[in-house]
């Protein structure tokens, strides 16, 4: 009879043991929902996708380099931001790896495609002398594929200031095709291949593959 009172006292314990985890998870896991809720409804209130605890995402960017050194000025023509460049040399090279999507019959202007997706006008001088052309030997041609720092251009730059034409090197974003924001970064003097612009891309979005802005 001793042994059989020690089995239901053991059994009991056993039983009010597991009774008692049962109504601990029962109370523990409401309230651990209750937090992951909350704390994805403050991530929501702060504009960025609930992607688990302390993380989200940040907003990819690339460079656009100076394709000359020299004194700089940041203006907008439009909505489109230009920064122009009094050069200290006679030699243009690529502001970043891209394509050249047009070079205009004068030699001394050409558009690139970035492969991140800006479209830079890139210009030097005037445009409407054509006479101006022998002072200009572009070193690319159209639909070429550049690395930044290439040699695109060279230029005569004592013989333009001679004959009385400005030697100034303007570059323009005129679009960006993935979209995002464009920020002047130039300072007064730029060194070349010193950041000029710098183009945000979307929240999440993908760094395109090289190649890929170029169609």
């Amino acid at each position: 009879m001793m042994m059989l009172g020690v089995m239901w006292m053991m059994t009991a314990v056993v039983v009010g043991f597991m009774l008692g985890r049962v109504s601990m998870y029962g109370q523990m896991g409401p309230v651990e929902e209750q937090e992951d809720s909350e704390e994805q409804q403050t991530g929501a209130r702060k504009g960025f996708p609930w992607r688990g605890k302390g993380h989200h995402e940040e907003r990819e960017h690339w460079s656009v380099g100076s394709p000359v050194s020299g004194f700089a000025e940041v203006h907008w023509v439009g909505e489109n931001p230009v920064v122009t460049i009094e050069p200290d040399g006679d030699c243009v090279y690529a502001p970043a790896n891209g394509k050249i999507t047009r070079l205009f019959p004068m030699g001394n202007a050409f558009r690139l495609v970035t492969e991140f997706g800006a479209e830079l006008y890139i210009q030097i001088g005037d445009v409407g002398d054509e006479l101006m052309s022998r002072y200009y030997r572009p070193r690319i041609m159209q639909n070429e594929i550049v690395g930044k720092g290439k040699l695109l251009i060279e230029f005569d730059r004592r013989g333009l200031v001679m004959a009385g034409a400005s030697c100034e090197v303007s570059v323009r974003v005129e679009s960006c095709r993935y979209g995002g924001d464009v920020k002047e970064t130039a300072g007064e003097q730029v060194r070349i291949g010193e950041e000029i612009f710098q183009v945000q891309g979307e929240t999440g979005q993908e760094i395109p593959i090289r190649g890929r802005a170029f169609g």
